[in-house]
């Protein structure tokens, strides 16, 4: 039962009053805030501990207004926050400068340097662990400064009694004082800690505590509105403290002693909660004692408490339990869903499980605009998607002077806020797929790091685009360098928090993420956090540090930093919150997710350096303390609240059961008939046809190839379901940068420095007089020699942007010996090289089966060329390969299934114009491996020869032709390669083979 309102006395003291925190807890509120003001005529100053009730409160005081009010308390009662009214303190403009968070972790960072002790037992940290350090240092910090405040109180109020109008006479006198009280304050608290975190803690105390900090600025607040109550004792207005949480022991000494000095001046009362007829637990009724410990319960207490849960509407509590985390987020969807359907429009979702309440919110986003839900669990800033923009170019201007890697580029480059038209300063239309295709580029390459690469692969693709009937894009090369002049001048900064604000911003704006965050409402609040680095006149502004550092501050201030969604009109709103938030708060129904045993309750980490004892001692929070308040926070949730559904996961990640909490458990044990409901997801049934073999059929309006590569053919006889995918339906897998450095940019390299050495051999042995031509040992020191350099020279550009290639060059300078014996040795039987880099093709014509004349271009580009000077019509095509002679030699095996060098010979034999070959056949040819195991290949084998090439064109031929007929025909396909091909096939989602 609620207690009546007390009776205003003259009698210069605090009037109690309790409040019972059921579901008419607003009602009993607002009935006594306007019995204040009906008895003292004047309008009161409510004042809330917390600011959850705010609206809920002033909506309650409208319901209940009392009929026939006097003129000059028919406006609502103030009610305000205990933080905006300390915001609104009279004469706050003589406080002492407020330091920002960031100008605190800044001076953090300042004492760890001054001071060679700190910095000593700190400086394993990463920059990444030294910001929340020092936001932890800071906090700690704060707990201390709010132990010395009732000291302060007092010393504060005579100051304020005897002090000027002068601001900087008073914050001058603050500080000294200040300084006093924490100088006298100091001894005490180092005799209570030992151990050497808490003397870091009590020096960094000692260096950084000032007249600026919110703990103090809090105590100045108080007192001024106070000086402004002596000062106008006729017009100070009753005031009304409304304690919705249990404070800290600390603060309720200062708030206590502020009720008791405000109470000469004008009424005041003291609210408080009454638990007696809510509690449903022992620590909910009982509390903590004096000393901390969990109080005992009285016998009248015990008898109160079993009436209590008697008396609960259980009924009207659902209990489900989940076996898995899917099913439980749509298990507290499908509670929500049903709440909807009720015509329930206020619903509230306690987040326990804030991961299963943010899979709750993704499901209900399928109701659309309808439903408006608001989080209020604290989503930070770092968690969305402006903040994934911003990292993104963190992390490219965090990259190392060589150049970022093609992932941390490809990031950046690819985040919805990155104006590209704006950056390349052309027309939208025109950069329409620029950062597909350098991802194409990049990717095809292997090019994973640095900007002579990326520049080396660009031209190399720009290069083959010409040769190939293609437009190059040079637009790929101004973006790169737009990007590169920017992370320069990053690298070339001489970094202070000013230049690096100020060069940060210009960033924005050259890349137009600034404008695209202007339009984004977490955008928005972003950028207002980034004015916080704005440092303007302060000392901090040339403080240096290096750019790993700065960069991890400004990653660290987006964590802390909240996001608040903008409130919008729906049909009904849905509330994501914390089970603290709710209290005295209205909700048509709630739904608790995860009231397992390991989240509820759930216990906040306790602050560093600080045991339980010594929070004890310093009059701050404790677990004991928490403890209890959740209790009577859950106690009055479930007393309140008309609907309340309790939700669980019965499984953990590992397996093993969770039972639901304990406070559910003991409720169970007094209310046998609350059972518990299992969340079962709906069940469909059906039959399914099996499919005996994967079978591809062509449509009739597809169009069919014109051309075919030695690849795509390879394809074809690997599989035709698999040519069908990646050749006709153009369908590609989404290539990814593999781990390690792939040789396909050192492949195209090798490829390169080869023809450079041959075509430097030919040239050599026209000279005359060449030591080269008549002399093998100088042939051969010049070959090793020649290459080598050649290889140096091709490589240069890629070890500059990506220093992990120069060990595939020196793999290669280690096969060169083997190389040039091996060439030596070729040109001993009378081969000379005679042309490299080919395109060659041939026509092919076949008869459809529809009886219809057709033909088909087959063609690619040849490695190498060579001639027989022994015989004038011999000749040999040459195909590299960067891979072990093992994997040539199973290649070897199915020759006709991969007859990349069949197709070559034919295309010459056919056309020798096209290879330069006139008057020769090419009846030879061999792989080369490029990738020779030197030390366990003791033959140093590096070439594999096709024996037969004239006798198996006969039956190529005709494999071919019969091939192209079948694909022209549009037969049907079936999937039929061998496991080794179908492991890393493309299509190995598509095809169905796996099913028979």
């Amino acid at each position: 039962m609620s207690q009546p309102f007390p009776t205003i006395s003259d009698q210069k003291q605090v009037q109690q009053w309790a409040i019972t925190p059921d579901a008419s807890a607003l009602e009993q509120l607002a009935k006594g805030i306007w019995h204040c003001a009906l008895q003292t005529k004047q309008r009161p100053l409510v004042v809330l501990s917390t600011a959850g009730p705010l609206i809920g409160v002033r909506a309650a005081l409208e319901r209940h207004r009392p009929p026939e009010l006097d003129p000059k308390i028919a406006f609502l009662p103030q009610v305000i926050s205990f933080a905006d009214w300390l915001e609104a303190a009279p004469g706050a403009w003589r406080f002492p400068k407020k330091q920002s968070d960031l100008e605190r972790w800044l001076s953090v960072y300042i004492n760890l340097r001054k001071h060679p002790k700190l910095k000593a037992w700190f400086k394993a940290e990463s920059d990444s662990g030294a910001w929340g350090l020092a936001k932890s240092v800071i906090d700690a910090c704060d707990i201390l400064s709010e132990a010395i405040m009732v000291q302060l109180q007092a010393e504060l109020n005579q100051l304020i009694e005897t002090n000027t109008l002068d601001a900087e006479v008073w914050s001058q006198q603050l500080g000294v004082m200040l300084e006093k009280i924490i100088a006298q304050s100091y001894p005490t608290l180092s005799r209570k800690v030992v151990d050497q975190e808490s003397e870091v803690l009590l020096t960094f105390w000692r260096y950084l505590s000032s007249a600026g900090d919110a703990v103090f600025r809090k105590q100045f607040a108080m007192a001024a509105h106070l000086q402004t109550a002596k000062a106008n004792q006729d017009q100070a207005r009753p005031f009304i403290w409304v304690q919705t949480a249990d404070p800290k022991p600390i603060d309720q000494e200062l708030i206590r002693q502020y009720l008791s000095d405000y109470a000469q001046f004008a009424p005041v009362v003291d609210v408080s909660l009454d638990w007696q007829s809510v509690a449903l637990w022992s620590e909910a009724l009982a509390g903590v004692s004096a000393d901390g410990e969990l109080a005992e319960l009285t016998a009248d207490q015990e008898q109160q408490l079993q009436q209590n849960i008697q008396a609960a509407h259980y009924q009207d509590w659902r209990l489900i339990s989940a076996r898995r985390f899917e099913e439980l987020a749509w298990a507290a969807t499908k509670a929500i869903e049903s709440h909807l359907i009720a015509g329930k429009t206020n619903i509230a979702l306690v987040a326990q499980d804030r991961l299963a309440a943010r899979r709750v919110r993704a499901l209900l986003a399928r109701l659309g605009p309808a439903l408006n839900i608001r989080d209020e669990t604290g989503w930070k800033i770092d968690t969305t998607r402006a903040a994934a923009a911003m990292n993104s170019w963190l992390e490219l201007i965090r990259a190392p002077k060589e150049g970022p890697t093609a992932s941390a580029l490809l990031e950046f480059l690819q985040n919805p806020c990155l104006d590209i038209a704006a950056c390349l300063e052309k027309p939208p239309e025109l950069c329409i797929g620029l950062v597909a295709q350098l991802e194409d580029i990049l990717i095809a390459s292997q090019a994973k790091a640095g900007w002579e690469t990326f520049y080396l692969a660009i031209e190399r693709a720009n290069a083959y685009a010409a040769t190939h009937e293609a437009s190059p894009n040079e637009s790929l090369l101004k973006l790169l360098q737009f990007i590169r002049e920017r992370h320069h001048a990053w690298q070339a900064l001489n970094l202070n928090c000013a230049n690096a604000y100020a060069l940060l911003q210009r960033n924005l704006q050259d890349t137009g993420m600034a404008q695209s965050l202007e339009k984004d409402a977490a955008g928005k609040q972003l950028l207002e956090v980034m004015n916080n680095f704005d440092l303007g006149s302060s000392d901090y502004q040339r403080v240096a540090m290096r750019l790993p550092e700065w960069i991890s501050l400004i990653k660290s201030a987006l964590e802390d930093a909240s996001y608040e969604e903008a409130g919008k009109e729906a049909k009904a709103n849905l509330s994501i919150l914390p089970l603290s938030s709710t209290r005295l708060r209205v909700f048509d129904a709630v739904v608790v997710i995860g009231c397992d045993e390991q989240q509820l309750p759930a216990f906040s980490e306790p602050p560093l350096f600080f045991s339980d004892a010594l929070n004890r001692l310093l009059k701050t929070s404790t677990i004991n303390a928490q403890y209890v308040q959740q209790a009577r926070d859950f106690s009055q949730l479930l007393i309140s609240c008309a609907n309340v559904d309790l939700l669980w996961q019965s499984k953990s990640k590992n397996g093993e059961p969770l039972r639901p909490s304990a406070w559910i458990q003991r409720l169970q044990i007094q209310l046998p008939a609350w059972k518990v409901n299992l969340a079962k997801p709906d069940a469909y049934s059906g039959l399914a046809k099996p499919v005996e073999q994967a079978v591809a059929s062509l449509e009739r309006d597809l169009p069919l190839p014109l051309s075919v590569s030695p690849s795509a053919y390879k394809a074809l006889r690997d599989c035709p379901y698999k040519y069908y995918v990646r050749s006709l339906l153009g369908l590609r897998e989404a290539k990814t940068f593999e781990d390690g450095f792939d040789a396909s940019l050192a492949g195209q390299s090798l490829h390169a420095l080869l023809r450079n050495f041959y075509q430097a051999l030919k040239t050599e042995e026209q000279k005359a007089g060449s030591p080269i031509i008549d002399n093998m040992s100088a042939r051969r020191a010049w070959m090793e020699r020649e290459l080598s350099a050649i290889s140096e020279k091709e490589f240069k550009r890629i070890i500059e942007g990506d220093s992990r290639v120069l060990g595939t060059l020196r793999d290669w300078q280690k096969q060169i010996p083997s190389f040039v014996a091996w060439q030596l040795q070729r040109e001993s039987q009378g081969w000379r090289y005679h042309n490299a880099e080919h395109k060659v093709g041939f026509d092919l014509h076949f008869v459809g089966l529809d009886g219809e004349h057709r033909i088909i271009r087959i063609e690619g580009r040849a490695d190498r060329f060579d001639i027989n000077l022994q015989n004038p019509e011999q000749a040999e095509v040459i195909d590299y390969k960067n891979q072990s002679m093992a994997k040539i030699k199973k290649r070897a095996e199915h020759v006709l299934d991969d007859p990349q060098l069949l197709i070559y010979a034919r295309a010459a034999n056919e056309s020798p114009t096209s290879a330069h070959l006139q008057g020769r056949q090419v009846d030879h040819a061999q792989w080369v491996s490029l990738k020779v195991d030197i030390k366990r290949d003791k033959k140093l084998q590096r070439a594999l020869e096709i024996e037969d090439v004239s006798q198996l064109m006969p039956q190529f031929d005709q494999q071919i032709t019969v091939d192209m007929q079948n694909l022209w025909s549009r037969k049907p396909m079936t999937a039929f390669a061998p496991d080794g091909v179908c492991k890393y096939c493309e299509a190995r989602g598509i095809c169905r083979k796996g099913m028979w």
